[in-house]
């Protein structure tokens, strides 16, 4: 047989030889790593020892320590942190949870907390502060009424802690953002309270006895800058309105006292 031929099967042995030995050791390296991670799975080389949170103003360090009172003792590589995410995002004042895995013996808990952004009282007289998008956090004191915007919505309204106010007073919010730019709040009487019709219209009641009858929740920028401009305006002139009506946009109607 040709020399030639001869070298060339035996570099393809080789070759052939090669790469079974490195399929077989990464099939070798697989089943270890596995093994290696099933066994620290289920030993204490990584258990939970501490958890560590971010400062909190109103969610408080027992309710994170319960809620993540399972994963003390187990190993870092078996816990969930989607379900301690989870129990802590059922709390009120809970707007996202991330837990992170803090090598070798750590979980770290990030909490982003809701603000109350206004209150809102039901038919029953019962006043919820309630976030920006509408998420109910607790009931309100009678410090934060006030220092916080009041909407007062139809009787019967139903509020409970880490619910949402209905769509009414949800579409209503903006309101409250608006009033407190200093462009609009600059340029009104002091807010005594936001009411919110079950149909959806929404008054804005000021110091004074005026309402600014916005309707339906939409322009509201416009309506509300155009009813200014009429307020202060009549102010100016010593009079004092009952009414300022942007519902229908422009022309805006007006009564006087």
């Amino acid at each position: 047989m040709d020399k030639k031929v001869q070298e060339r099967r035996r570099q393809v042995n080789r070759e052939r030889g090669g790469r079974r030995a490195g399929l077989i050791f990464i099939v070798v390296l697989v089943v270890v790593a596995v093994v290696a991670f099933v066994w620290l799975r289920s030993s204490s080389v990584f258990a939970v020892e501490a958890v560590t949170a971010s400062a909190t103003q109103h969610i408080t360090e027992e309710q994170i320590a319960e809620a993540a009172a399972g994963a003390r003792g187990q190993s870092l590589l078996k816990v969930s942190t989607g379900d301690i995410e989870n129990a802590l995002s059922d709390l009120p004042y809970a707007r996202t949870v991330h837990v992170y895995r803090e090598f070798p013996h750590g979980l770290d808990v990030e909490i982003d907390e809701y603000e109350p952004a206004a209150a809102v009282r039901a038919g029953n007289g019962k006043a919820w502060l309630v976030a920006d998008d509408g998420r109910v956090l607790e009931k309100a004191t009678q410090q934060a009424l006030s220092s916080l915007p009041l909407i007062v919505g139809a009787d019967g309204l139903q509020m409970q802690p880490g619910g949402s106010i209905p769509a009414a007073l949800l579409a209503a919010m903006p309101v409250v953002t608006l009033l407190g730019t200093p462009e609009v709040s600059g340029s009104l009487p002091g807010l005594d309270h936001i009411s919110v019709s079950t149909g959806g219209q929404v008054v804005v009641h000021l110091e004074g006895g005026t309402e600014l009858r916005l309707g339906e929740p939409v322009d509201l920028k416009q309506k509300m800058m155009d009813a200014a401009e009429i307020i202060q305006k009549n102010l100016r002139d010593g009079k004092t309105l009952e009414y300022v009506d942007a519902s229908a946009g422009r022309p805006l109607a007006v009564k006087a006292k």
